[in-house]
């Protein structure tokens, strides 16, 4: 039994960690003393039916393919802890944040979360699309890609590369972050272009 519990265990630890949790903790559910399965040949096998949460409670296959094989199932309880970056401070709808506003905490989990951001490097230089508390963990719907450029702005028109490039004032039509496509009206011949917003605040056009 305590081999089925052992194997149990392994297998729930390297399923967490492989997902990025640390000290991950499985408790097994005792067996029933009642029952009684062949000696196993051949190493345990475990599997987790498709779908099946990586933490919580959850139920391991456990399969024997030795001369008499045999299943069952085993019901364990998986909790772990992670490296999660929160806010330092409340930080207001549309601000860019920066790393001074981050902490990173040790958070105990057993439940997956899903679309929490967990790398500092895929926060800092974001924009906050909410108003969040200081401890709050950043999820993916709520981060965008700052505007680079604002509708009514004056920036400058890039043509041409290297040393041949020929720059003009013009007016930002709309909004725009780092390479999407924005119109602007050209201040020296006031007619309207269409480039791609560049992230020092130019517009490359063709």
């Amino acid at each position: 039994m305590q081999s089925i519990t052992d194997t149990v265990v392994l297998a729930g630890k390297r399923r967490a960690q492989a997902l990025g949790y640390d000290n991950v903790k499985v408790q097994v559910r005792p067996l029933d003393e009642r029952l009684r399965l062949p000696g196993c040949e051949q190493p345990l096998d475990t599997f987790m039916p498709p779908g099946a949460p990586s933490l919580g409670a959850v139920n391991v296959g456990v399969r024997c393919a030795s001369s008499q094989p045999w299943t069952i199932y085993v019901r364990a309880h998986i909790s772990a802890q992670r490296a999660v970056p929160v806010l330092a401070r409340p930080l207001a709808r549309n601000t860019i944040i920066s790393e001074a506003d981050l902490t990173v905490i040790d958070q105990p989990i057993d439940t997956a979360i899903s679309g929490v951001v967990y790398e500092v490097e895929q926060i800092i230089g974001m924009e906050l699309t909410r108003s969040l508390d200081a401890g709050s963990t950043i999820g993916v719907n709520q981060l965008r890609p700052p505007k680079v450029i604002k509708r009514g702005q004056q920036v400058t028109l890039v043509a041409g590369a290297g040393n041949l490039q020929v720059r003009m004032q013009g007016k930002a039509l709309g909004d725009a972050t780092a390479g999407e496509r924005v119109r602007v009206t050209n201040l020296s011949s006031n007619q309207q272009v269409e480039g791609i917003a560049n992230f020092d605040g130019t517009v490359s056009v063709p």
